[in-house]
C-alpha cells in the first residue's frame, strides 16, 4: 500500500472522528504493509461500525476509501450494500452466514477425513478450530479454512483438492506469467485452493519438519526483476517447545473427523499483534480459554527469523541454503 497515500486517506478520516495522532501512526504502520485490497475492506469496515448511523459522514468516508484506488474499488452505492449484507449476516455473493457456516464446516470434514486417510502432515490453523474445540458457537463469516502444511506432502494435497474440483495454485515458484497474474489479482494465499463456486478457498501455509519434531514455517514472496521471476524465502524456526505452545499435538475431535491446530494461546498473541476489528472480537472470545503461563512461554520460545534471497527449487527441496 502506498504510505503517502494511506496518511492522506487517514488524514482525512481523522477530520470525521476524532483519532489522536499515535493511534493514526499505528494505524498507518499496520495498514500500510496490507495490499490495497485489504486497506480498502478494513476501512470499509471501520466507516459503516463508525458512521453507519450519518448518512452524510458515512458517504464522505466511503469516498475517502474508494479514492484508495478507484480501480479495484466498486461505487460508493455498491459499497453500502456490500457492508450492509455482511452486518445483516449476508456476505458477498448472496451466502447467508448459515450457509457460510455449513460449508465450513462440510469442507472442513471433507479434506481432514482426506488428509488423514493419505496421512498427510497438517495442522489447520487460525481462529476457526479455536471456535470449535472450545465449544464456541461459530458467529462471524469465514471465507477460508487455513492450513499449515509440511511442504513434502503438497504434490498429494494438490491432488486431493483438484479431484474434490477445487483449482489448485502452488505459486511459491510462479512463471513470469503467471507472477503478472499475482501482481494483478493479489491473491490472499502463495499456496490456495480455490472452490470454483464461490469465494470459498482454503489457504494453505508451507513449513519443513525437523527430526526433533520441530517446524520451520517457510513463506515465499516473488517478484520481477529484468524479466525473471525471484524468490525470496523467509523461515520462521520454532525450538521443539515454540512447536508445541503453537501447534497443538492432540487432535481435535470434530463430527467423525479429528485434526491437530493452532493452540488457543498462539491465535490470541497474534490477533493482540494485529489488532484488526475481526481480531479484537474473536479475542474477546477466546479470552476465557487462553492459558496465561503459555501466553508469557511464547515470548521465551519466540520464532527465530532468517531471510534467503533469491533462492530456487532445488535449494528449497533439499534444504541447501535453507
Amino acid at each position: 500500500m502506498d504510505r503517502i497515500k494511506l496518511q492522506s486517506a487517514i488524514e482525512s478520516l481523522s477530520k470525521l472522528v476524532s483519532i489522536d495522532d499515535s493511534k493514526k501512526s499505528e494505524l498507518i504502520d499496520r495498514l500500510s504493509s496490507m495490499d490495497d485490497k485489504s486497506v480498502i475492506k478494513e476501512l470499509s469496515t471501520l466507516a459503516y461500525k463508525t458512521f453507519s448511523t450519518n448518512e452524510e459522514h458515512y458517504s464522505y468516508a466511503l469516498t475517502i476509501i474508494k479514492n484508495i484506488n478507484p480501480d479495484i474499488c466498486p461505487s460508493v452505492d455498491e459499497m453500502k450494500t456490500i457492508l450492509s449484507k455482511m452486518f445483516s449476516n449476508e456476505v458477498e455473493g448472496n451466502m447467508s452466514l448459515e450457509e457460510n457456516h455449513k460449508l465450513v464446516s462440510e469442507s472442513l470434514i471433507k479434506f481432514t477425513t482426506l488428509f488423514n486417510q493419505a496421512g498427510i502432515d497438517y495442522y489447520i490453523v487460525g481462529a476457526l478450530p479455536c471456535f470449535l474445540k472450545t465449544g464456541i458457537p461459530l458467529f462471524r463469516y469465514h471465507d477460508d479454512i487455513d492450513i499449515m502444511v509440511n511442504e513434502e506432502d503438497i504434490p498429494r494435497v494438490a491432488k486431493l483438492v483438484e479431484e474434490s474440483g477445487y483449482e489448485f495454485h502452488d505459486d511459491r515458484f510462479p512463471t513470469i506469467e503467471r507472477q503478472h497474474e499475482i501482481e494483478r489479482d493479489k491473491p490472499p494465499h502463495t499456496v490456495l485452493a480455490q472452490n470454483l463456486e464461490n469465494e470459498f478457498h482454503l489457504g494453505f501455509f508451507t513449513f519443513r519438519r525437523e527430526q526433533d519434531n520441530s517446524i520451520i514455517v517457510r513463506e515465499y514472496s516473488s517478484r520481477e526483476e529484468n524479466g525473471e521471476v525471484v524468490v525470496d524465502v523467509l523461515e520462521r524456526k520454532l525450538d521443539p517447545i515454540g512447536t508445541l505452545l503453537r501447534y497443538d499435538d492432540v487432535p481435535t475431535e470434530y463430527k467423525g473427523t479429528s485434526f491437530r491446530t493452532s493452540t488457543v494461546e498462539s491465535v490470541y498473541s497474534l490477533k493482540a499483534y494485529t489488532k484488526r476489528p475481526k481480531d479484537i472480537t474473536d479475542m474477546q472470545k477466546l479470552d476465557p480459554y487462553v492459558n496465561r503461563e503459555k501466553l508469557e512461554q511464547l515470548d521465551i520460545h519466540k520464532n527465530k527469523n532468517i531471510v534467503y534471497k533469491n533462492v530456487g527449487h532445488k535449494e528449497v527441496d533439499s534444504g541447501k541454503h535453507l
